[in-house]
């Protein structure tokens, strides 16, 4: 009789069939003491990635912990997320995207035994070296100089602290709001989710456990500026809206306006006139006199003089 797992591993997947190879052998090679699952959620991609999954399915010797989900209509990548999420029957969660894969085949067994050990932590995260799109990777961690961290809810409010693809936490999480289906990305966000949920900490090691890709097909690749900020705007607010209590959460406002000033100054020069306008009503909206206003005069007076000299 199979045993129920004590790790699930997270795996959502789409057009990656030049990686998921890559990423699905980072988690089989695992050496562990306990049970492992591999939840892969293939979102309908359009190329040769179910081929190559089905080819592991039939062909590696720790196919048994795969149980593969091929979506014949595309949910997009939160939905998606959150259906992968839904299918983890593990104690915990390891987070690996099929564009990434493990470097460390201790990974598993030594963030069981870390979360094991301290109840008080709802994630325990680790170091990654980054590859470039032109396969650049130089071995360098993307956390420089860094020691080990522990980090509070409050550490991130402002941004991210840790690396998706060395991520494991405990499986608590029941529901979500509705804006967490709507965002592009999601990590931060659902980061904040399990801190607030379980009032618990975030360890970080310099461990290096992963490796982190960056290249054309990625979600934030493909983003243009408009909608890079767009994003971030929309995050931030769903976050705040998310934590409700403005004192014992205080925004970051400083974060907020900087996104919104540069895309109030991107959709100026684009004589965007009305959009810009309903910028600044929504900057002042969320930021209230904390908003730069003396930046917005200054983008006003540059564009006024740009268009004066044409």
């Amino acid at each position: 009789m199979k045993k129920n797992p004590v790790i699930s591993v997270c795996m959502i997947t789409y057009g990656h069939e030049n990686y998921i190879r890559e990423a699905i052998e980072g988690v089989l090679m695992q050496e562990c003491n306990f049970e492992v699952e591999l939840i892969i959620a293939n979102d309908c991609s359009p190329d040769n990635t179910d081929l190559i999954i089905q080819e592991i399915l039939q062909n590696h010797p720790k196919k048994s912990w795969i149980k593969y989900f091929r979506h014949e209509k595309n949910l997009r990548m939160m939905p998606n997320f959150i259906f992968a999420l839904g299918e983890c029957s593990g104690n915990y969660v390891a987070i690996c995207e099929g564009d990434d894969y493990w470097t460390d085949p201790l990974k598993l067994q030594k963030q069981v035994e870390f979360l094991d050990a301290n109840p008080d932590f709802v994630i325990h995260s680790a170091n990654a070296v980054e590859l470039s799109k032109d396969l650049n990777n130089t071995g360098k961690p993307i956390l420089k100089g860094e020691i080990d961290k522990v980090f509070t809810l409050r550490d991130f409010l402002s941004h991210n602290n840790i690396i998706t693809c060395t991520v494991m936490f405990r499986n608590v999480i029941c529901e979500f709001p509705e804006s967490f289906k709507e965002v592009k990305f999601g990590d931060w966000f659902f980061y904040l989710i399990l801190m607030h949920n379980t009032q618990s900490k975030t360890y970080r090691s310099t461990e290096l456990f992963s490796v982190y890709r960056i290249h054309e097909g990625g979600v934030m690749s493909n983003l243009t500026k408009l909608d890079y900020y767009n994003t971030h705007i929309f995050q931030i607010i769903s976050i705040y809206n998310y934590l409700g209590n403005k004192t014992l959460y205080p925004k970051n406002d400083h974060l907020l306006n900087d996104f919104f000033i540069k895309k109030f100054r991107l959709i100026l020069k684009e004589d965007m006139y009305f959009e810009s306008l309903k910028t600044f009503v929504t900057n002042f909206k969320y930021c209230g006199f904390k908003m730069p206003f003396k930046k917005y005069l200054s983008a006003l007076k540059y564009n006024y003089l740009q268009k004066g000299h044409e």
